[in-house]
């Protein structure tokens, strides 16, 4: 009995020694950024709650990073400060050590000019156009004698972006119509995209009876329109950002391949309260005719583009704040819900994550805001997050069984991505 028991012993102690710093390893690197992006001439310190130390591996001239060890009335060492000085615009590595002797993790800094930005959160309409016609699914076609056939069953797949058909450009659902009665039935040769590569497929129409026209028995979407607001503008270049997250197609649950796109006016007409399991929504109508500006990307964190008049949007230019800046507690949105109104409304930032487009736990505490819409509705989704007068990013989804809550992505996401 007393051997079994010191051969188990044996056998774990040394599983325990490797495990433990493994665990204690992993622990401290998640704690840690993944990345850094700091503002030229701002210093900013990261303090933590172990002794951690971070060297620059690359160019100092872009950024100096110096380790001071925190202590209490004792003089223990408890953890230390790291001070990084971003000297100038440009990109580095950093590389964190543990007790400066283990390397733990290297990251990629980058030191980005002071950027000042206009926050807006005025409502529009948003009209994207895919980059050729979206494939929604296919289906059956009646021919002679009431006998079905499928033409596009094993070739087309949903999500597939059609471009050409017979050389010929797909602009819109009109021109594939009429390349298809063109083809009097004969094989159709189609270019597409599919999950980001181009092929070549052969489809061939068959003869509706009951339409008296050539069919290929496939839906397809060459445009979609919505509602958002718009999150903030460059006054410098008159780039702007809005609604931060993508647009996704309702039917294929994909972001959408955009070929272009434009934000236009929209008239609110009504606000549908958000309740628990039923998220809101505001009402509009989109005033068709006049364009505020055209829309270049389609994202996870939002739409881009540039205004088409340098005075489509008013308001004061604000300095952004890096996620390192952001505090848990009060901040506040600026809204357009009602006419063409935009108020700023109170709101809490719960907690705030690493960065994934979801990045700030964020709850609607304005009595104003939750009386009109019950908290956060669609729509709404882009109104701009200020805190200690420092545009920190946006709005971008509500948790449906709770609409006084939802998620905010940082500017700092955003501008990463207009960079891109």
């Amino acid at each position: 009995m007393w051997l079994k028991k010191e051969k188990k012993c044996r056998f774990f102690v040394p599983v325990a020694a490797v495990l433990i710093p493994t665990l204690l390893w992993c622990s401290v690197s998640w704690l840690l950024p993944d990345n850094l992006t700091l503002i030229e001439g701002e210093k900013t310190e990261i303090s933590t709650q172990l002794p951690i130390s971070a060297k620059t591996e690359e160019s100092v001239n872009v950024l100096g990073v110096t380790t001071k060890p925190l202590a209490d009335a004792f003089h223990l060492e408890l953890g230390s400060s790291i001070m990084a000085n971003p000297i100038q615009v440009g990109t580095t590595k950093v590389t964190f050590y543990l007790c400066n002797a283990l390397p733990i993790k290297t990251i990629e800094a980058t030191v980005i000019p002071k950027i000042t930005l206009v926050p807006v959160g005025k409502t529009v309409g948003v009209s994207l156009d895919t980059k050729g016609l979206l494939v929604l699914g296919t289906g059956q076609v009646c021919v002679e004698g009431n006998e079905t056939v499928e033409p596009c069953k094993g070739v087309l797949k949903t999500g597939d972006l059609l471009l050409k058909a017979n050389g010929k450009e797909l602009v819109n659902k009109e021109t594939f119509i009429d390349v298809v009665n063109e083809s009097k039935g004969e094989g159709i040769d189609v270019l597409l995209e599919r999950k980001g590569s181009q092929k070549r497929v052969t489809i061939k129409p068959v003869y509706s009876q009951g339409e008296q026209a050539f069919k290929l028995g496939v839906w397809v979407r060459d445009s979609i329109q919505g509602i958002g607001t718009i999150t903030f503008f460059d006054p410098k270049n008159n780039h702007f950002g809005a609604l931060g997250h993508g647009v996704y197609d309702v039917d294929t649950g994909e972001l959408m391949v955009i070929k272009n796109g434009s934000i236009i006016p929209s008239q609110l007409t009504d606000i549908i309260k958000g309740e628990k399991g039923e998220p809101g929504e505001l009402a509009g109508i989109i005033q068709r005719g006049e364009s505020l500006g055209e829309v270049t990307k389609n994202t996870e964190v939002g739409i881009y583009g540039t205004l088409d008049e340098p005075n489509a949007f008013q308001g004061t230019a604000l300095p952004i704040a890096l996620k390192q800046e952001i505090k848990i507690g009060k901040a506040e949105i600026l809204s357009n819900i009602e006419g063409e109104k935009i108020d700023k409304y109170e709101i809490e930032i719960e907690s705030i994550g690493k960065g994934s487009g979801k990045d700030m736990m964020i709850r609607v505490t304005d009595k104003r805001l939750l009386e009109k819409t019950g908290g956060i509705v669609q729509g709404m989704s882009g109104s701009p997050i200020i805190q200690n007068g420092q545009l920190i990013g946006a709005v971008t989804h509500v948790l449906v069984n709770d609409p006084e809550r939802g998620y905010g992505t940082f500017i700092e996401t955003m501008l990463q991505e207009i960079s891109k």
